[in-house]
């Protein structure tokens, strides 16, 4: 279970909106391996492709998730960087830093997660070619 969340400073003042909790341990390296994948995919397609879990300014989007870099424009509300069925998650600037989620997430969840994601982004490799 994740505790509740607490933003650092400049998140707090600069930043999008948190998330109630803290992202736990699991989810995190979930996060890391769809991002690993989608670059592993992406890359065949796009050389110069920048990863959406970075400090880009490039987005992902499929039936399954939806995954965009953080935003500098303070005109532009981002509510979540992440967001895999009725999760989202927040993070300040890159994937790893000041991290929230709105929901706390069972193991079991995370795996499903996983697993669709994975599975939409071969997909997604295949519809391309």
């Amino acid at each position: 279970m994740s505790d509740d969340y607490e933003p650092e400073c400049g998140q707090a003042m600069f930043g999008q909106a948190d998330k109630q909790f803290k992202i736990s341990t699991v989810l995190e390296y979930a996060l890391a391996a769809i991002e690993t994948r989608l670059m592993l995919r992406m890359g065949q397609i796009d050389k110069n492709y920048e990863s959406p879990f970075a400090n880009s300014g490039n987005k992902f989007s499929c039936d399954t998730f939806s995954v965009e870099s953080y935003n500098w424009n303070d005109d532009v509300e981002q509510d979540w960087n992440f967001k895999w069925r009725d999760l989202e998650i927040s993070w300040y600037k890159y994937v790893g830093r000041g991290m929230s989620v709105n929901k706390n997430v069972s193991d079991k969840e995370i795996e499903e997660m996983l697993d669709e994601c994975h599975k939409a982004i071969d997909q997604y490799e295949l519809r391309i070619k």
